[in-house]
């Protein structure tokens, strides 16, 4: 079984249900492939609501039977909802609003309205477009009464997608609940990657790193450097380089990253022996030395606190150097800043502060 965070994706789904105070006890339909790992879980994660687990059949509404046939004692009215083990991200509030609907209404299903445009194929041609505001793309739970499902399953004359069509097909209408964005069922990798995204599972290929660097201004010099932006009539920041206080900081922070140490590692060689003090140039040679372990750069996050000069103005001329620097598309690079309110020294204008954190992933290329 797929795992985030070190718990099967199964562990989430149940857990979503086990811990609502509305759901009295859960029935675990599952195939034989997979019977013994999911006992395994069930036993290792104590969930003491699960009192049954049974085999299902090679289709949805075949398990739905299975299910149904090993309730414990049900009655006619009991709500049974229905859900797939690989919709993980269900939320407390979808059940709730899910019951609440089928209670009035007596189903319901959640369901999320579709953005893109519907066509419908005849001989490989677009034939007819269909009205996206009457279209839902359903998800589960799906929620009916104990005897209008066995009702329908004995009177099925085919096999249903899924159990709002069932109902449907002796002619019991199930009300729309709309369908949390993050509860979506995990078919593909590209879905079990949103779905660690969402919890917080960091890939293993996946490196985080931050750094930090601050100057005070020069008394007697000017010519400010920020990210390669060049402030002529701006005090300097003292530094042996140009002081570019944002560089210096995103340096840091991919250094740190690959677990390399501090940029005077890489600065201190090329100012010393070579006499190099433009600070995108000792960017240049920690980029160098992550794309050696076979990273690549994946997001920067720059934060500058100062009283002067205002930031934001520059912003697009900072994020267009680092794009060239970086190679790093735009929308891969935020820049703010805070003007500090008098606070530190920083916010008393006596110099600049700049935090930077980096993701890096494996280049696979």
């Amino acid at each position: 079984m797929e795992k985030i965070l070190g718990m099967p994706v199964l562990y989430y789904t149940i857990l979503a249900f086990h811990e609502h105070q509305n759901i009295k006890d859960i029935t675990l339909v599952v195939s034989k492939k997979n019977l013994r790992s999911i006992k395994d879980l069930v036993k290792k994660y104590r969930f003491p609501r699960i009192t049954k687990i049974v085999l299902g059949g090679k289709t949805r509404q075949q398990s739905l039977k299975q299910g149904l046939l090993h309730l414990q004692n049900p009655k006619q009215d009991d709500l049974i909802l229905v859900h797939n083990g690989a919709n993980p991200l269900v939320t407390s509030e979808e059940i709730s609003n899910v019951i609440s609907a089928a209670k009035n209404s007596g189903a319901a299903a959640v369901g999320r309205k579709t953005t893109d445009t519907i066509k419908e194929i005849k001989n490989n041609h677009y034939h007819k477009t269909h009205d996206r505001e009457k279209i839902i793309n359903m998800q589960t739970p799906q929620v009916g009464k104990y005897g209008d499902l066995i009702k329908a399953l004995k009177k099925a004359k085919k096999e249903y997608t899924d159990e709002t069509c069932l109902l449907e097909s002796i002619d019991i209408k199930v009300k729309h609940v709309e369908a949390d964005p993050n509860n979506f069922k995990i078919t593909t990798q590209h879905d079990l990657d949103r779905a660690k995204m969402i919890l917080g599972d960091t890939p293993k290929n996946f490196l985080v790193g931050l750094g930090q660097d601050s100057h005070e201004f020069s008394q007697t010099k000017k010519g400010l450097h920020l990210c390669g932006v060049l402030l002529k009539n701006e005090q300097k920041l003292e530094a042996d380089s140009d002081g570019d206080v944002v560089l210096h900081a995103l340096a840091n922070a991919c250094s740190q990253a690959i677990g390399e140490g501090s940029l005077g590692r890489f600065a201190t060689p090329l100012y010393k022996e070579e006499g190099i003090k433009n600070s995108a140039r000792y960017l240049e040679k920690v980029l160098a030395a992550i794309h050696k372990k076979n990273y690549r750069l994946n997001n920067i996050g720059i934060m500058i606190e100062g009283a002067r000069p205002a930031i934001d103005p520059l912003v697009p001329e900072m994020k267009k150097n680092l794009t060239r620097l970086t190679k790093l598309p735009s929308t891969r690079i935020g820049i703010t800043a805070t003007s500090g309110k008098n606070l530190t020294s920083f916010g008393k204008g006596l110099g600049i502060q700049c935090f930077a954190i980096v993701s890096l992933q494996k280049d696979e290329s």
